[in-house]
């Protein structure tokens, strides 16, 4: 059987799992659970450490896995956040790609770190005057960026 057909299955079966025991999981942390979110996120750990001990070389599916679990943790604390600190968005999310990676690759260069520092630092700036009259219309569109399709 294919690699790709065993993970397809071993996620079916990880939700249907996680379905039927969701209650009991639910009552137990006091938090609502997805398992989708769940079945995804256990699978891809699951894949890395196989990654790190030499039995599976498939880079790709772990990180299509990892980036839908990227992804899911943005929309879940961008439902969280106040409506001013969505201005930290695109740090935010280029921060999870890059931790996302670096659990792959085990790596992690200077220079995409001195980036996403910068990135950060001139975000903290502009959200800091966001008060000012000029500013104040930029912030705007950063936190609009993702709204009104």
């Amino acid at each position: 059987m294919e690699t790709i057909t065993i993970i397809i299955l071993t996620i079916t079966i990880l939700f249907f799992v996680f379905l039927g025991v969701k209650e009991i999981l639910q009552e137990r942390t006091k938090k609502k659970l997805c398992v989708i979110c769940l079945s995804i996120t256990l699978t891809w750990m699951t894949l890395l450490v196989l990654l790190y001990l030499n039995i599976l070389n498939n880079k790709i599916i772990i990180a299509l896995l990892l980036g839908q679990t990227t992804l899911g943790i943005f929309y879940f604390i961008e439902k969280k956040v106040k409506e001013k600190l969505k201005i930290f968005r695109l740090p935010f999310l280029l921060t999870l790609i890059i931790i996302a990676y670096s659990l792959i690759e085990l790596t992690l260069s200077l220079s995409v770190l001195s980036l996403i520092i910068t990135l950060w630092t001139i975000f903290i700036l502009i959200y800091l005057f966001q008060n000012n009259r000029r500013a104040n219309s930029f912030v705007n569109k950063l936190i609009e960026c993702c709204k009104k399709w």
